[in-house]
């Protein structure tokens, strides 16, 4: 045997033993369409209703700007993702890379606190899409004064009908994601439904102006200049348009970022992509830039059809409890506006074509959070700190079944959670996410200084500015706002309100984490493994 044949040996055999086994088991069949459709629908999917419900936390800036701003760090912050899953495109990519990046609890902490705040949104958002029904027949009732329909709403609405529908998006979700090839055809298919549907929403809002809603508003809830009335009783209670639109732009940065993130889960299914490349730069970069467009669209077109401080009212005292008359006429409708376009216009084909293009976003985004959480289990499983069955992988299925059935059963017990444990809506992520995507961007802009050899081996952007690179320009500057974006959403009342729970729930999800690594640090010591070995490597496809 040559004295390379030798080398390669001793590799393989180093990675054999370092690693579970020599191959991931997993097939490279994502086409870059399919990621970037599934990008849109975790970003997107539940947003818009969130988007009129919080407009009162900067009320009266200046949206479309404050979004164009938060869009630059966003895709700064974007690239540096899109840098992990074309250097590491593995399960689980963006925790490789994390891990590799400075020293491996960090990134394993940094991923498993992510981690629970992607899986207790599969139960909240999974819980959620049952209340999109209650919208939907609601509204049809109040419309046709139909009191059949309005009951539906009511089902829908209460604590059983959320947790039935809510479990039943989850399973759905996790049975298309047993079926790798028909899961990424179902994205493509439902993406662009939902494009289709969002363009002619689009359209229609821009036919619909303010005081024709006003005298719809009027007639429909009885009450005379209701659209006025609504406004009046918020400022009454409270509610404080600021005094400049764009000087007091950036506080909307903390629910515009909330609004942004999810975009680095692609990277965790980047070792199935079809050209890794094209494929992370779709369904990383150019979905952002997508997704951007969307909201400022989204939220103009609003504003414009049914007025800024009516929406805006309407949120405040939908969220803080405001005992208002037209609003308890319509208190089962909530934020959700293609009512307002119902009874303004009379169109009921475009009130369910607006459905649907709120709906399924929030719905066909499930598999592919599922897909997701189930790569990170995988990852963590091949670098020995989850039990190995987290990586078995079904040799005709090319999936990890196992891992999903576990994810669909962390996605019933969320619901669960949600619908019967009440404190647990208060625990936002929120700050999980800042915190997260900062430790990652910080991780990135030090790397080509602490882990020098796997910068210079793996990522392929090596170019520099000032003699720095632009990794780690774009990794420091990217920090530094995220921990901008945390000072001013701390405290904030819906984003991070300071209180036990949500003190004790950070301390608790981190805390598991850390342990969890310091455990099978120990067990992986004692099984003759050097941890420290498997974090030197890449692990194999």
């Amino acid at each position: 045997m040559s004295l390379i044949g030798l080398k390669m040996g001793e590799t393989d055999n180093k990675v054999s033993k370092v690693f579970l086994r020599e191959s991931s088991g997993l097939v490279r069949e994502v086409s870059p369409w399919s990621s970037m459709m599934a990008t849109f629908a975790l970003v997107t999917g539940g947003v818009p209703i969130l988007i009129i419900s919080w407009l009162w936390l900067a009320p009266g800036i200046n949206w479309p700007l404050s979004y164009a701003i938060t869009l630059i760090p966003t895709l700064s912050m974007a690239f540096l993702f899109y840098v992990a899953g074309v250097s590491m495109p593995r399960s689980g990519g963006d925790y490789v890379f994390n891990s590799r990046a400075i020293h491996p609890a960090v990134g394993f902490i940094n991923y498993f606190g992510l981690f629970i705040a992607f899986a207790l949104s599969l139960g909240l958002y999974s819980f959620l899409g049952a209340r999109w029904f209650a919208y939907l027949f609601s509204g049809l009732g109040f419309y046709y004064g139909n009191s059949t329909l309005i009951s539906f709403g009511n089902f829908f609405s209460s604590t059983t009908g959320s947790v039935i529908v809510g479990v039943l998006i989850v399973l759905v979700g996790a049975l298309i994601s047993f079926y790798t090839k028909f899961l990424w055809k179902f994205i493509l298919i439902s993406g662009v439904i939902s494009f289709i549907t969002t363009a002619i929403m689009f359209a229609f809002l821009t036919t619909i102006h303010p005081a024709q809603f006003s005298a719809s508003l009027a007639a429909a809830s009885g009450v005379k200049n209701a659209y006025n009335e609504v406004i009046s009783n918020a400022e009454s209670n409270g509610l404080s348009f600021v005094p400049n639109p764009l000087l007091y732009v950036f506080m909307g940065i903390p629910v515009i970022w909330y609004f942004l993130t999810w975009y680095n889960l692609p990277a965790s299914w980047s070792g199935e992509m079809k050209t890794v490349r094209k494929n992370v730069l779709y369904s990383v970069l150019l979905a952002i830039l997508i997704i951007g467009a969307y909201y400022i669209l989204f939220t103009q077109l609003n504003l414009d059809a049914f007025g800024e401080k009516f929406l805006t009212s309407w949120g405040y005292i939908s969220c803080n409890g405001v005992s208002d008359p037209v609003f308890n006429t319509f208190s089962s409708i909530s934020t959700f506006t293609p009512f307002f376009a119902l009874i303004t216009t009379g169109n009921v084909f475009m009130y369910f074509i607006m459905f649907i293009a709120f709906w399924l976003p929030n719905f066909y985004s499930n598999p592919p959070l599922v897909i997701a959480l189930t790569r990170y289990m995988f990852a963590w499983s091949f670098d020995r700190l989850f039990p190995e069955w987290f990586a078995d992988v079904n040799s005709r299925l090319h999936v990890p079944v196992k891992s999903t059935a576990f994810v669909a059963g962390l996605g019933v017990v969320g619901v669960l959670m949600y619908a019967y444990l009440p404190f647990i809506s208060i625990v936002d992520v929120t700050v999980i996410f800042e915190l997260s995507y900062a430790i990652f961007a910080l991780s990135a802009g030090l790397m080509p200084f602490v882990r020098r050899n796997m910068y210079e081996s793996t990522v392929p952007f090596k170019r520099k500015v000032l003699g720095i690179p632009v990794v780690s320009w774009l990794g420091f500057l990217t920090f530094g706002f995220l921990m901008y974006a945390l000072a001013i959403t701390w405290g904030n009342p819906v984003l991070l309100p300071i209180n036990s729970p949500t003190l004790i729930s950070l301390a608790l999800i981190y805390g598991v984490g850390a342990a969890i690594y310091i455990t099978s640090y120990i067990m992986t010591k004692k099984k003759g493994i050097e941890p420290q070995l498997i974090f030197k490597e890449i692990p194999p496809e």
